[in-house]
């Protein structure tokens, strides 16, 4: 698959470019220069970014008032963040000719990047795409329906460790220990009682752990939505990542249905492909409909997006740039450029640092074709109203 390296954001000096051409650290986050910010050009319909900013706003105004982020070093107040999404949608209601909008960001808001400095884990930005997929199942293990989602098990706990970061486990003489592995609970049936509903493919079941959501149609017609409910505290590892490492397969033909293919056609491989990922995922009902994100709100397609938290704060806007497939009958006829502003709705134990976005595409199996698609390099700046611009609020 063809790569590409994706405008660098706003403010970044052409000898910071250079030095990024030859892998030399670059220069420290910091707010950036209006003067050198990228063009915010858009590739979607401006008006699909207004439910994505009332989802985040309602989140981030639930919060209590003394609640901060951090953000390269500096604490962010949650009402920046509520200001910035605030003023965005105000810009919006105008319905600003492409111009106009580059000017007023550029004029209105800090432009942050994250990534690619030295105090980031990662140089690199990857952006990738998830999406809530439909598979059928049973709620009774009947054939062809063999393959389980369970919930939360009794014997697995969550303990508050350093940092206040969960530490996951489980008890053994007296003392917290790690929990099962994938393979330790699929070779062992060491959850058997735990299952929640049966699906008639295991590859399916590997994908609602990967995307944390989906939708089950019953036999009856009757359709019930699953979501994540915890991990069993394991490192997430790419099985992408396996097969390469493994001469299985290429890294440009690494796709989630070059995957499935790859496992259909060697059957004999599958357990040991997919138990190479140890973290296994626990689920509960939730309504079917549109997908939930970790922020309790629904998910716009193409403008709600999952990351590190602790890197982007929840709820706040970001400036992607990359590329997209376009795709007709299953196969990708072209790519074109991905530039736009999301805002950070969701979460992942895959991403971990400031290096990786991954873009909710929708719900379906056209959904699932573009997601499985994305692994592309790019950008990414965090957008905060500047301090003493007033943040409008038209429409709140």
């Amino acid at each position: 698959m063809r790569r590409q390296k994706g405008r660098l954001c706003a403010g970044i000096a052409a000898l910071f470019v250079l030095l990024l051409a030859i892998a030399v650290q670059a220069t420290p986050a910091t707010d950036r220069s209006p003067d050198l910010a990228p063009a915010f050009a858009d590739d979607l319909e401006l008006r699909d970014l207004e439910p994505a900013l009332a989802a985040s706003l309602a989140y981030l105004r639930a919060l209590p008032p003394a609640t901060r982020y951090d953000v390269a070093g500096r604490a962010v107040p949650v009402q920046r963040l509520i200001d910035s999404a605030l003023h965005l949608r105000t810009l919006l209601h105008a319905r600003p000719d492409p111009e106009a909008l580059d000017q007023q960001i550029r004029r209105d808001y800090d432009v942050v990047q994250l990534h690619g400095q030295p105090n980031s884990p990662t140089e690199r930005m990857l952006i990738t795409g998830y999406y809530q997929p439909i598979f059928p199942g049973s709620l009774h293990r009947q054939p062809p329906y063999l393959y389980p989602l369970h919930r939360i098990p009794d014997d697995l706990m969550v303990k508050t460790g350093k940092e206040k970061k969960p530490v996951i486990g489980r008890t053994e003489k007296g003392r917290l220990a790690p929990y099962w592995t994938r393979g330790e609970i699929e070779q062992g049936e060491l959850l058997r009682g735990a299952e929640l509903v049966w699906l008639r493919d295991p590859f399916d079941a590997f994908v609602l752990h990967v995307q944390g959501s989906g939708v089950i149609q019953l036999a009856d017609g009757s359709v019930r939505g699953v979501h994540y409910a915890q991990s069993n505290g394991r490192a997430y590892r790419s099985i992408g990542k396996y097969l390469v490492d493994t001469g299985r397969m290429a890294l440009a033909d690494v796709t989630m249905d070059s995957i499935r293919r790859y496992i259909e056609q060697h059957p004999e491989e599958r357990d040991q492909i997919l138990r190479s990922n140890d973290s296994y995922i626990f689920f509960h009902w939730s309504k079917p409909g549109p997908a939930v994100g970790s922020l309790g709100q629904k998910l716009t397609a193409g403008r709600s997006v999952a990351a590190d938290q602790r890197w982007y704060p929840p709820g706040s806007l970001i400036f992607l740039d990359s590329r997209r497939p376009v795709m007709q009958q299953g196969q990708v006829i072209e790519w074109r450029a991905m530039r736009r502003l999301v805002t950070v709705q969701d979460t992942g134990s895959a991403l971990v640092g400031p290096g990786r976005i991954d873009v909710f595409w929708g719900t379906g199996e056209q959904a699932g074709q573009e997601a499985g698609q994305m692994k592309e390099d790019g950008a990414a700046c965090l957008l905060l109203l500047k301090q003493g611009v007033t943040a409008h609020a038209a429409g709140s």
